[in-house]
Formats: C-alpha cells, sequence, structure tokens
C-alpha cells in the first residue's frame, strides 16, 4: 500500500518524504522554508529500494488529473536529466497526500491494498448514497464516507 516514508534524494538539507508501494517511488514531497511541495516522481531511489513507475505518461496524466479535481494548480517542469515532471504546493498533511496518490493509483488501475480499499469504499458510497448529489453516506458510530472514498469521523 503507498506509504509515506523519508528520504533523502534530493538533499540532506532540506525535509524530504516519498511516497511509494513496493517496488515503485511515485511522489516525493520537499519540505523547506518555502513551505511543502509534491513532485511526481523521475528517478530511482540512490539505495535501489525503489524504482521510478514505468508509466511515468500515466502517472503525469493521472496526477495532472487528481490535482484538478482538487482544484490545485501545479506546473510541468523537467528535471536535470530533461524528464518531465509535475510539481505543486501543497499542505504537509500526510493523510490528504496519501489520498491524492492512492487516488492517482486507482485511476492508472494500479493494483495495491489502498487502491483497492479506496474502490470499495467509492462502491460503498455509491450503493448508500439516495442520490447523485455526491454527499457524504452515514455508515454507523459518527462515521461517515465520501464520494471520493474517505471515511471521516464527526
Amino acid at each position: 500500500m503507498p506509504a509515506m516514508e523519508p528520504t533523502n534524494k534530493l538533499s540532506s538539507e532540506q525535509e524530504e518524504y516519498r511516497i511509494c508501494a513496493k517496488p515503485y517511488v511515485f511522489y516525493r514531497i520537499i519540505l523547506d522554508r518555502t513551505g511543502a511541495r509534491l513532485m511526481t516522481a523521475t528517478a530511482h531511489e540512490d539505495s535501489g529500494e525503489y524504482k521510478a513507475f514505468e508509466d511515468q505518461e500515466a502517472l503525469l496524466a493521472a496526477t495532472a488529473q487528481i490535482l484538478g479535481d482538487y482544484e490545485m494548480g501545479f506546473l510541468r517542469k523537467k528535471d536535470h536529466a530533461g524528464r518531465p515532471y509535475l510539481e505543486t504546493r501543497v499542505s504537509p498533511d500526510a493523510q490528504h497526500l496519501i489520498q491524492v496518490a492512492t487516488t492517482a493509483l486507482d485511476r492508472m488501475n494500479f493494483e495495491d491494498v489502498l487502491v483497492l480499499a479506496l474502490r470499495e469504499m467509492k462502491a460503498l458510497h455509491e450503493e448508500f448514497a439516495i442520490d447523485d448529489g455526491g454527499g457524504d453516506v452515514y455508515l454507523s458510530d459518527g462515521m461517515w464516507v465520501t464520494a471520493d472514498g474517505r471515511v471521516v469521523e464527526r
């Protein structure tokens, strides 16, 4: 399942994380004095533990769609080797970042436990929604499921 882990791929002078699911790294998160940025990963980890996702075009397309859905602006850039990637400013909220990544992996039909769980929660919402308005659906004990598959407590 996608996990957010610390890394120092780009620099040891800033706080960095990766969002990955064995054997791939999908995203990098950089926290520095200007805030937090999320980027699609273009290169393998130096340790060899994770490799860059092979279908970069699918990752870029899915990420652009998700960022658009969340109304998050982004820039298209190229790394030092000329490989395209997307970058956006984000809140360093790990749960939200994992949700964004999981939704993108779902759009790419990447098979992963968390992605499968997200699909199930979306199906549950669709099954119990009383209309097509996209409102949250009450499950039980103060728990609700949103149209995008998140479970929230109220």
